[in-house]
C-alpha cells in the first residue's frame, strides 16, 4: 500500500505545482496583454502612426541599426541626443503588432526592430544620461514596452536580441545604483517609487519572475500612505522633493502610475484593494480632481511644470475609465468628473462648496459651483515653486501668496510665457526678478521667511494669512477672507528697502473678448484693449470676464490690457517644443501700486466672482455684506453681515479685537473664525499658523450676554500642527 500512496502523493503534489505554475503563467500573460492593449488604445489615428514609422525608417541605417542623426554617446543632463531612439523603436514595435497598421507583420520592420534594438543594447557605453531619471525610468520602461509589443507580433524577436534587451532593462537595479532602477533604492519615494515599481511589473511579467512581479506590485502600492516625507501628506496634499507643493506634476504622475499598475493586475491576487484603495480614492478625488476646473488644473500645484506647453489642460478620461473598473465604489464620481473634463457638462456640474487649508504645504482651496480659487503661500517650513532642469526659470516668486481664480477654467491657458513674473496674481512684490537657470530640481530654491503661514477653516468658509518677512528686502502681512460671493484681500505692513516699485497684483489673466468695465467717480467706462492707465483714489471697481474687483478703500490702481507675444524659451529651455512655440495673446493686468521704498503700506480689495454686468455690481454693493474691521500689522479682521461670521488674523499675541458685538484676543499669534448659530450660541474655529504652540487661550466676550471668559484649546501637534480646531460657545 505504501508505494501506491507515495505515487498518489507525488501525483497530487505535482498537480498542485503544475496548477500553480499555470496560474502564474496566466497572470504574466494577462499583464502583458493589458500593457500591449493599452498602447494599441492610445493610437488615435493609425495613419499618423504609420507616417511616424516611415519618418523613423528614413533616418535608420538598415545595415547596422543606428539612427544616423542621433549621438548614442551623448549624456548631457537635459534631452541627450539618443533619447528619441527609444520612442522610435517602441513606435515600430507597436506598428508591427497593431492589426490595423500597414506595417503589421511586415518582415522589413521586423528586421529594422532587430537591428535597432541590437545596436542600442550593444553600444559601448550603453546610452545613458547625467539625469538618473532616464536610466531609472525612461530607458528600461520604453524598452520593456517594446519587448511586450513583440510578444504579440507575427514573429518573435530573435532570442539573443530579446535576452540582451532584457539584460539592459534590468541594468541599474542594484539597490545602490546611480541609475536608481529599483523602487527600494534609498532615494526613491512617492511618485518616483510608484513609477519605477511599475517598470518592475513589466520586467516580472516579461521574465516570468514571480518574485520580481510581487515586489513591483508591493512597491507600486506602498506610497499609498500618509507620510511626512515625499508623497501624500497628512492633510491629503502632495509633497515632492521634501518641501514643494506638487499635487500637479508628481501628484498626477503618482495617480497615473498607481491606476495603471492596478489596471494591469485587476482580477488577480495582486489587485489594489482594501484600505489602500480607499485612501487612493480619497486622495485623487480631493487633491487631484478637486483642483481641476473643467479640464484645467490649478497652476499653483504644477511646480516647475508650469513652464511646459499645455501644462494646465488635462485629459484624464482614460484614467477615469480605469479607475471606474478598479474601484467600483467611486465609479459614479469618476463619471461625473469625466463629463466635466470632456466638456459634456459645464465646469460647475455637481461641484459642491468646499474649503480646505492644507497645513502641511501652505496651500488653500476655496471652491464653489461657480468658481475655483486657490492660494499658495510659503512658510519657512517649505520651499516656493520649484525651479530646475532649465524649467520655470522665472519662477523665483512662485508661492509668494500666488492666487488662482477660475470660472470657465481656461483663464490662464498657456499664458505663462506672457506673464510679467514680478506681478503674479495675488502677490505683493518688488519689480525685480532673480533668474536661476542652471540647477537641478529640489536644490537651492527659495524658502519662506517666516513661520506664520496658515489658515482656519470649517470646510465651507475660511481665512488664510502669511507673513513675508524681509524676503529680498521686502515685507508684508497678507490675508484672504473667503465666503460664498466674495473674497476679501487685505495687506498691511508693506515695506521695502529696494529701489524698485512695489505693487500688489490682483490678477494677470487672458483678456476677455468683450474687454472690461470700470467705475470711476460714479461713472461707468468701457475699454477693449491697448490700455495703460493709472488712477489715484478714483476707481470704485473694475469688472472683467465676470470677476468684479472692488476697492473699498480706493488706492493707486494700475490697469493694462495689451497684446503680448513671447515664446516658451523665455521660461523653459527644457524641451525642443518650448523653443519653437510662440504665444500671442492679449493680457489683462490689474494692480495696486505702493511706490518705491514703501513704509507700512496697506491695501484692501474684494474679489467678486460671477458678476455678469455693471448692473449686477451695483446690486451687490447695495447688500453691504462685508465690513473690514481691521487692517493693521497686528490684526486683520472681516465681518460678513449676511452669514454673521467673523474671521480674524492675530499676527501677535494679546491684541484686542473689539466691535459692537464681540471682543476677542488670543495669547499666541493665531487665526480665528467665529460664527453665530443662534442667540447665545457660537461656533469658534482656530488654528496656529506657526506650528509652534501646544495650546491656544482665547478670551472672548459676547456683548450684552456674558462676561469675558477664557477658552483653552489643545492644538494639534507634529504632522497635524496647523490644523483647525473647533468648539461651541454657549
Amino acid at each position: 500500500m505504501r508505494p501506491i500512496f507515495l505515487v498518489f502523493l507525488f501525483t497530487l503534489v505535482t498537480s498542485f505545482f503544475n496548477y500553480a505554475a499555470a496560474q502564474s503563467d496566466a497572470v504574466f500573460q494577462t499583464i502583458l496583454q493589458r500593457v500591449h492593449q493599452e498602447q494599441i488604445d492610445e493610437v488615435q489615428d493609425i495613419n499618423n502612426l504609420d507616417k511616424q514609422v516611415k519618418v523613423n525608417l528614413s533616418d535608420l541605417n538598415l545595415e547596422n541599426g543606428k539612427y544616423k542623426s542621433l549621438d548614442y554617446a551623448d549624456h548631457k543632463r537635459i534631452n541627450p541626443s539618443w533619447l528619441p531612439v527609444l520612442e522610435n523603436i517602441r513606435t515600430m514595435t507597436l506598428a508591427y503588432s497593431h492589426p490595423k497598421s500597414s506595417y503589421y507583420g511586415d518582415k522589413n520592420i521586423w528586421e529594422a526592430i532587430q537591428k535597432s534594438l541590437n545596436y542600442f543594447t550593444s553600444h559601448k557605453p550603453l546610452p545613458y544620461c547625467d539625469n538618473w531619471y532616464q536610466q531609472g525610468i525612461t530607458r528600461p520602461q520604453s524598452l520593456a514596452r517594446s519587448l511586450i509589443n513583440m510578444k504579440f507580433g507575427e514573429l518573435p524577436l530573435d532570442s539573443l536580441v530579446e535576452k540582451t534587451t532584457l539584460a539592459v532593462i534590468c541594468k541599474d537595479t542594484a539597490i545602490t545604483s546611480n541609475g536608481r532602477n529599483n523602487p527600494m533604492h534609498k532615494y526613491n519615494f512617492g511618485a518616483n517609487k510608484a513609477q519605477i515599481a511599475m517598470g518592475w511589473i513589466f520586467i516580472g511579467a516579461l521574465s516570468k519572475h514571480e518574485k520580481m512581479l510581487e515586489q513591483g506590485v508591493k512597491e507600486a502600492y506602498s506610497p499609498i500612505q500618509y507620510t511626512t516625507g515625499e508623497g501624500i501628506q497628512y492633510d491629503l496634499s502632495y509633497d515632492m522633493h521634501y518641501g514643494y507643493l506638487y499635487n500637479g506634476g508628481y501628484g498626477t504622475e503618482f495617480m497615473t502610475c498607481v491606476s495603471k499598475s492596478a489596471s494591469y493586475t485587476l482580477g488577480t491576487k495582486y489587485a489594489l484593494q482594501g484600505e489602500k484603495l480607499d485612501l487612493f480614492r480619497k486622495f485623487i478625488l480631493e487633491s487631484i480632481f478637486g483642483v481641476i476646473r473643467g479640464k484645467w488644473m490649478d497652476w499653483n500645484v504644477l511646480g516647475r511644470g508650469i513652464s511646459r506647453v499645455g501644462a494646465t489642460q488635462k485629459d484624464y478620461s482614460s484614467y477615469l475609465e480605469r479607475l471606474g473598473e478598479i474601484d467600483p465604489q467611486g465609479k459614479q464620481q469618476y463619471n461625473t468628473i469625466k463629463k466635466r473634463l470632456k466638456g459634456e457638462e459645464s465646469a460647475s456640474f455637481k461641484v459642491k462648496p468646499f474649503h480646505q487649508h492644507y497645513w502641511n504645504t501652505d496651500y488653500t482651496v476655496h471652491t464653489r459651483p461657480s468658481y475655483f480659487m486657490s492660494i499658495h503661500a510659503v512658510s519657512n517650513r517649505k520651499y516656493s515653486q520649484e525651479i530646475g532642469n532649465l524649467e520655470n526659470m522665472k519662477g523665483f516668486w512662485g508661492a509668494e501668496g500666488t492666487m488662482n481664480l477660475q470660472l470657465k477654467g481656461n483663464e490662464y491657458d498657456n499664458i505663462f510665457p506672457l506673464w510679467n513674473w514680478t506681478k503674479l496674481p495675488g502677490t505683493t512684490l518688488p519689480d525685480t526678478l532673480p533668474i536661476v537657470k542652471d540647477k537641478a530640481p529640489g536644490v537651492g530654491d527659495r524658502r519662506g521667511t517666516h513661520p506664520f503661514s496658515g489658515g482656519v477653516s470649517d470646510a465651507r468658509y475660511g481665512a488664510t494669512a502669511y507673513v513675508m518677512d524681509n524676503d529680498l528686502q521686502t515685507s508684508a502681512k497678507k490675508s484672504w477672507f473667503m465666503f460664498d460671493d466674495e473674497i476679501v484681500c487685505l495687506g498691511a505692513g508693506i515695506s521695502s528697502t529696494l529701489p524698485n516699485p512695489v505693487s500688489t497684483t490682483l490678477n494677470q489673466v487672458i483678456l476677455a473678448d468683450d474687454g472690461l468695465t470700470l467705475s470711476k467717480k460714479g461713472r461707468i467706462w468701457n475699454y477693449k484693449k491697448d490700455l495703460h492707465l493709472t488712477f489715484n483714489d478714483q476707481v470704485e471697481w473694475v469688472l472683467h470676464d465676470r470677476i468684479g474687483y472692488l476697492f473699498p478703500q480706493k488706492g493707486k490702481v494700475n490697469l493694462s490690457a495689451e497684446k503680448r507675444r513671447s515664446d516658451w524659451s523665455e521660461i523653459s529651455m527644457g524641451g525642443e517644443e518650448a523653443n519653437k512655440k510662440v504665444e500671442e495673446k492679449s493680457v489683462f493686468q490689474l494692480s495696486l501700486e505702493h511706490g518705491i521704498r514703501p513704509e507700512n503700506g496697506k491695501y484692501a480689495y474684494i474679489l467678486l466672482p460671477g458678476m455678469e454686468s455693471p448692473i449686477a455690481m451695483k446690486q451687490y454693493l447695495k447688500k453691504e455684506n462685508i465690513v473690514i474691521k481691521s487692517n493693521t500689522e497686528n490684526l486683520q479682521a472681516v465681518y460678513h453681515r449676511g452669514l454673521e461670521l467673523w474671521q480674524m488674523v492675530f499676527y501677535t499675541a494679546n491684541v484686542d479685537f473689539d466691535d459692537e458685538q464681540i471682543e476677542i484676543s488670543t495669547d499666541i499669534p493665531a487665526l480665528v473664525m467665529l460664527r453665530k448659530q443662534e442667540a447665545g450660541k457660537y461656533q469658534l474655529y482656530a488654528a496656529d499658523p506657526s506650528h509652534l504652540h501646544k495650546t491656544l487661550n482665547v478670551k472672548i466676550g459676547i456683548k450684552g450676554l456674558a462676561d469675558i471668559k477664557t477658552i483653552t484649546l489643545a492644538l494639534p501637534q507634529k504632522e497635524y500642527a496647523g490644523q483647525t480646531v473647533s468648539t461651541v460657545i454657549n
